[in-house]
C-alpha cells in the first residue's frame, strides 16, 4: 500500500516545504477559533439585546448578572444562538420525529450527539447541541489543515482553514447546527482515503450522510480516490474487494435512516409516473413542505433564472454568497482540479445541487450560502492565490465584514437564515 507521501504529488504542492502538524498546530488553530468566538458571541450578544427573540432572551436581563446563575449564563451565552433550525434539531433530540412538523427532512446523528451531550449536562439539549458544533468546528479545522498539508505547504494549510471560517455563511460552524459535524466527517473521509484506510472513509462517510443528504454525495470522491489508489488498474480493484465494500457504508448510512423513515413513519414514498418523488422519498421528506411549502429540485439555470427575478433582500443576500462560491469555483477550478480532481467533482457535485433548490417565489434560494459551504475543498485553491499578500488581505477583509454582516442576519433575523 502507498504512504500518504508517495500516493500524491501535486504539481502545484511544494514538497520541501511541507510541515508535517504538531502541537504548534492545535494551538493556532484552537486560539483562532476562541477568538473568533468570542467575537461573535459578543456580536450575537449585541444582537440579542436589541432584537430579543425568545421567551428566556425577553425575561433574564443581560446586566447585572441575575439567578440562578445557570439560567443567565444560557440568556447570555446559547439563547442568542437559538434561531431558526435550532428549534427543529431541539423539538428531535427532546421529542423524536414526527410526519407533520417537516423534522423528518434532518438526518438523526447530529441532534442525536446533541442529546447525549446534553445528558451529561443535566439534561440541557440546546447545550448539548451547541457543544457538539463547536467542537467539531475545532475538529473539522484540524483535520482539515492535515488533509491540505498533503499536498500544499504548512502556510498554505493555515490560510485554507483561515479562508474556511471566512467563506459566505460560515457562522453556521459557530452556531449550533448540522454544518460542523458534516464537514468533519467529510473530511475525515477525505483523509481516511487519501491514506488508503477505506473502511475509515468509508464510515466517516456514512456517518455524514446520517448528519445531512450531501453526505451521499461522498461516494463521487471516494470512489475516484479507490480508482487512482488501484492505479486505474480494474484487477487491483477487483483484488482489494475489501476496500471497495468499505466505501459501501456511504450509502449504508442513507439507507440506514431510509429504513427508519419507511417503517417507523411511512414516509418514503416513490411514485415512478414523478421523478420528483425520488428525490424527495429518497433523500428529503415529503413532509417537508410543513416548514417550506414550495420547492422543487430543477436544472440550476432554471432555479437560478427565478430567483434573478425576485427582488427581495433574502435573495439579494443569497445570490451575492452564491455568485462567490461560483466565482471561487470558475477562477480555481483548475487549481483545484491539478491539486486532486476528487476535490473538483465533490465540490463541483455540492455547487451544482445546491443551485438546483428552489424554495418558492419570495426567498428561493433559501439555505443556498449554507449549502455552499459544504464545498469546502474551494477553500484550497483560495489559500494558494492568498499566497500574494494583497489577495490574502482582499480575501480576509471580505470574508470577515460577510461573517459578521452574516452573523447579524441569522441572530437578529433580519433575512430569512434557516
Amino acid at each position: 500500500m502507498k504512504s500518504e507521501s508517495e500516493y500524491h504529488k501535486s504539481p502545484i504542492a511544494n514538497p520541501g516545504e511541507t510541515e508535517p502538524a504538531n502541537s504548534s498546530t492545535w494551538r493556532r488553530i484552537i486560539t483562532f477559533w476562541i477568538v473568533t468566538r468570542v467575537w461573535l458571541s459578543l456580536l450575537a450578544l449585541f444582537c440579542s439585546l436589541g432584537l430579543p427573540s425568545s421567551a428566556l432572551e425577553k425575561k433574564v436581563a443581560v446586566w447585572p448578572p441575575g439567578a440562578p446563575l445557570g439560567e443567565w449564563l444560557t440568556r447570555v451565552l446559547l439563547e442568542p444562538w437559538n434561531r431558526w433550525d435550532v428549534e427543529h434539531f431541539l423539538n428531535i433530540a427532546t421529542r423524536g420525529y414526527r410526519i407533520d412538523d417537516g423534522t423528518l427532512s434532518f438526518h438523526p446523528l447530529y441532534p442525536m450527539l446533541g442529546k447525549i451531550v446534553g445528558e451529561i449536562f443535566g439534561g440541557h439539549t440546546l447545550l448539548g447541541l451547541f457543544l457538539v458544533s463547536n467542537i467539531c468546528c475545532l475538529l473539522f479545522l484540524f483535520c482539515y489543515d492535515r488533509l491540505v498539508r498533503i499536498d500544499l505547504t504548512g502556510e498554505d494549510s493555515r490560510r485554507a482553514t483561515h479562508y474556511m471560517t471566512l467563506l459566505p455563511a460560515a457562522f453556521a460552524l459557530f452556531a449550533p447546527y448540522t454544518e460542523p459535524l458534516f464537514l468533519l466527517l467529510s473530511a475525515l473521509a477525505l483523509l481516511m482515503a487519501r491514506r488508503g484506510k477505506w473502511f475509515m472513509a468509508g464510515l466517516a462517510g456514512g456517518m455524514a450522510a446520517l448528519t445531512r443528504q450531501q453526505g451521499i454525495i461522498l461516494l463521487l470522491p471516494l470512489a475516484w480516490e479507490f480508482w487512482e489508489w488501484a492505479e486505474r488498474n480494474p484487477r487491483k480493484l477487483l483484488a482489494n474487494w475489501r476496500g471497495a465494500a468499505g466505501l459501501l457504508l456511504v450509502p449504508a448510512g442513507l439507507l440506514t435512516w431510509l429504513l427508519y423513515r419507511a417503517i417507523t413513519l411511512s414516509d418514503v414514498v416513490i411514485e415512478l409516473r414523478r421523478p420528483g418523488t425520488l428525490i424527495y422519498g429518497l433523500l428529503i421528506s415529503q413532509s417537508v413542505t410543513h416548514m417550506v411549502p414550495q420547492q422543487t429540485f430543477m436544472p440550476p439555470w432554471n432555479a437560478l433564472w427565478i430567483a434573478l427575478n425576485i427582488p427581495s433582500r433574502a435573495n439579494m443576500i443569497d445570490l451575492c454568497s452564491g455568485a462567490v462560491y461560483l466565482l471561487i469555483l470558475a477562477i480555481g477550478g483548475r487549481i483545484l482540479w491539478r491539486l486532486r480532481p476528487s476535490y473538483f467533482l465533490y465540490s463541483l457535485a455540492i455547487i451544482l445541487i445546491s443551485f438546483s433548490y428552489s424554495t418558492g417565489n419570495r426567498e428561493s434560494y433559501m439555505g443556498l450560502p449554507r449549502h455552499c459551504l459544504l464545498a469546502f475543498p474551494l477553500a484550497m485553491p483560495l489559500a494558494i492565490l492568498g499566497r500574494k499578500p494583497a489577495a490574502n488581505l482582499l480575501f480576509t477583509t471580505v470574508g470577515l465584514i460577510w461573517l459578521f454582516a452574516m452573523s447579524f442576519f441569522y441572530v437578529g433575523q433580519v433575512l430569512w437564515v434557516p
